[in-house]
């Protein structure tokens, strides 16, 4: 065909009968049923049937004839031989339509012969999660109809992908083609991959359907409103969204008038025009008031001039998909955990996060989304680092080198031990795991080592807490020597926690809680007097620190100012009479009994 070699051929079987014609002008020959069964192992193949008494060809295609018999009653399928019947000549107009079948058919079967050839190994799953084009039948109703119901069900990407093989059936400027010129657009504005050639055709073919009747105008200007949408040249989208408006307002086409000032008002947005945007989304849903587009809309809008978030899951939350609507569930449900996760509402956030994993998605940023969010919220609580933990082990099955999830897995374990809840690691796993994010060049050096002292501190392995404070120490001094002070005292090493402890307290961080370490340290020196005003800083800085208080009326005691001590001692207990040790000293000291330590 026009002296090209495309290298796709089509098995043909060739009839001959001098029979007449039926009454309806059709001609019908007896075939064997195991030779359509050896026609149909091929794609495209046809009969051609020459009928010697006008000397005419006509044609069938093998896979028109099962069709017609999968209509008809009967278990046909066990009848050794069919009758097929010849309507359509062998004509040129035949041959290009069955050129331009055939040649669709083959791209697309070549195409994923050479996609899943070429594949590595890596890229296979997310590949299978691509949609596939369909086999589109031969016979134009037949693909028509399938178009339809496609279109109707909302899958352009499926659309799309056999667009080649509709338009060589049907004929890429008739109106049947239209839905699939409007699939490509609807991916477009749903910001995937287009085609822009074809959505650039789909806008000339839209025009030539202009006052011819069948379609209405109105319908037409919206669709070309939002191919320019799709391509993104939104001032000539405005310009036929207004023109469109013009048209619908004065019709009975009110739904469609709605979604014509939904999208009126996206193309506003995309040349800054915010509040007018704002307003003829609202203006939609005047028109249609369960339009999901519209909602989901203006809770983006709420979501950029951050709004309450209850408001703008409200939005979210009276959007019902229709049937044909490109809307994706999946986008729904990731705005939502987001907003659930703003306001506070962890557990709804996971549910909704659990959900939208257990979809199914195909979408490549379901676990990008919900990590960045799970990542933010997930330490909050004991009770949301679990569940951030079960949403982090799912996550490596699809990412296991991600140093930055690992991270996040490990510290929400470090939260539920600080919290002495269960954890699902060891210390052994989690000091492993924080050593090779830090050999990996992780930035928070410091801070993962402190890390790993405080889990050894609360399991009182005071010895691997000192460990690792001091490496936090020798990288931060400001903010880890406190912990590492702490440690050394623990230890009985009051010579080398001093030092570090003052600078801590007269430095970095002067609390009651340095100024006592300071006081534990003095006193495990033998300098009773520092550590009495060691002490008498905390008690300043922290007038409701207890264990300051009773320490501080035993360093007085062990120093011989009796009286001061029983002073100190009384106003504690008065302050504090459900304290331990409260009790402990009223014993004593009615018993008149020996030195309080």
């Amino acid at each position: 065909m026009n002296e090209s070699i495309t290298n796709f051929r089509v098995d043909v079987q060739l009839k001959g009968t001098n029979t007449t014609y039926n009454q309806d002008a059709s001609l019908s020959i007896s075939i064997r049923r195991a030779n359509l069964n050896y026609l149909l192992a091929q794609p495209k193949s046809i009969y051609v049937c020459y009928h010697g008494n006008s000397q005419t060809l006509l044609v069938r295609f093998a896979e028109d004839i099962v069709r017609e018999y999968e209509h008809k009653q009967g278990d046909w399928d066990h009848q050794k031989t069919l009758s097929v019947t010849f309507r359509e000549v062998f004509s040129t107009e035949f041959q290009q339509k069955l050129h331009k079948q055939v040649l669709a058919y083959g791209n697309y079967q070549r195409d994923q012969r050479v996609k899943w050839g070429s594949t590595s190994p890596q890229a296979v799953k997310p590949l299978s999660k691509q949609p596939n084009p369909i086999d589109v039948p031969t016979n134009p109703e037949q693909a028509e109809l399938i178009l339809d119901q496609l279109y109707s069900g909302g899958s352009d990407q499926i659309i799309s992908c056999s667009f080649d093989q509709f338009a060589a059936v049907l004929g890429s400027k008739t109106q049947a083609m239209i839905l699939a010129y409007m699939a490509e657009i609807n991916l477009g504005i749903n910001h995937f991959a287009i085609n822009e050639s074809r959505i650039r055709e789909g806008i000339l073919v839209l025009e030539s359907h202009k006052n011819r009747g069948k379609l209405c105008n109105g319908s037409i200007q919206y669709s070309i409103g939002n191919a320019w949408l799709a391509l993104k040249e939104y001032p000539k989208a405005i310009q036929a969204f207004q023109d469109a408006v013009v048209i619908l307002e004065n019709s009975q086409f009110l739904d469609l008038l709605a979604q014509c000032y939904k999208n009126f008002g996206h193309a506003l947005s995309e040349v800054g025009e915010i509040q007018k945007a704002r307003e003829y989304h609202e203006k939609s849903l005047e028109y249609d008031p369960n339009l999901g587009e519209a909602l989901l809309a203006l809770a983006l809008w709420h979501r950029r001039n951050k709004s309450d978030p209850l408001l703008i899951l409200d939005y979210l939350d009276r959007i019902i998909k229709k049937g044909n609507s490109a809307l994706q569930n999946t986008t729904i449900q990731g705005w939502r955990l987001e907003q659930l996760f703003i306001s506070g509402q962890i557990d709804n956030a996971f549910r909704e996060v659990f959900s939208l994993l257990n979809s199914d998605s195909s979408s490549n940023w379901v676990l990008p989304w919900c990590a960045k969010h799970v990542a933010s919220f997930g330490k909050q609580t004991p009770n949301a680092a679990k569940k951030a933990i079960l949403f982090w082990e799912r996550y490596f099955e699809e990412y296991p080198e991600d140093q930055y999830a690992k991270k996040e897995f490990l510290l929400c374990n470090w939260l539920l031990h600080s919290e002495h809840d269960a954890t699902r690691i060891s210390f052994h796993e989690f000091k492993n795991g924080i050593k090779k994010l830090i050999e990996k060049g992780d930035p928070d050096e410091a801070f993962l080592w402190d890390r790993i002292a405080h889990w050894a501190q609360d399991d009182s392995n005071w010895i691997e807490a000192k460990k690792y404070y001091r490496k936090a120490y020798d990288l931060n001094q400001k903010d880890y020597g406190y912990c590492f002070g702490t440690a050394l005292n623990f230890l009985r090493q009051y010579q080398d926690a001093l030092p570090i402890l003052l600078e801590q307290a007269e430095s970095f961080l002067s609390d009651a809680m340095s100024w006592f370490q300071v006081a534990v340290a003095y006193c495990g020196l033998g300098d009773l007097e520092a550590s009495i005003s060691a002490y008498q800083k905390a008690i300043a800085l922290d007038p409701n620190y207890d264990l300051a208080w009773f320490n501080l009326g035993g360093m007085l005691w062990n120093s011989g100012n009796i009286e001061r001590a029983i002073e100190i001692w009384t106003q504690a207990i008065q302050q504090f009479p459900n304290h331990e040790l409260a009790k402990e000293l009223e014993e004593r000291l009615n018993l008149g009994s020996g030195i309080i330590r």
